[in-house]
């Protein structure tokens, strides 16, 4: 989950435009928190998923806003 709030943090300071990549970063807040709550349940197999699910939100989000600096 570490690596996850990382990621959304990594991308929420890229410079860029924030609205093309809100989608895809509140996608990844809401898989984070969704993993915080498979923990307390003590689902920790969904847990992992679901912080994997919001890294590779977060990672595209940062992708395209990477992408439109480039342009």
């Amino acid at each position: 989950m570490s690596d996850a709030r990382t990621a959304i943090k990594t991308a929420q300071a890229l410079p860029g435009d924030q609205m093309m990549a809100d989608k895809h970063l509140q996608s990844a807040e809401k898989a984070l928190e969704d993993a915080a709550s498979a923990i307390k349940l003590e689902q920790y197999e969904r847990a992992r998923s679901k912080a994997l699910e919001a890294k590779r939100h977060a990672q595209h989000a940062a992708r395209l806003k990477q992408s439109q600096i480039n342009n």
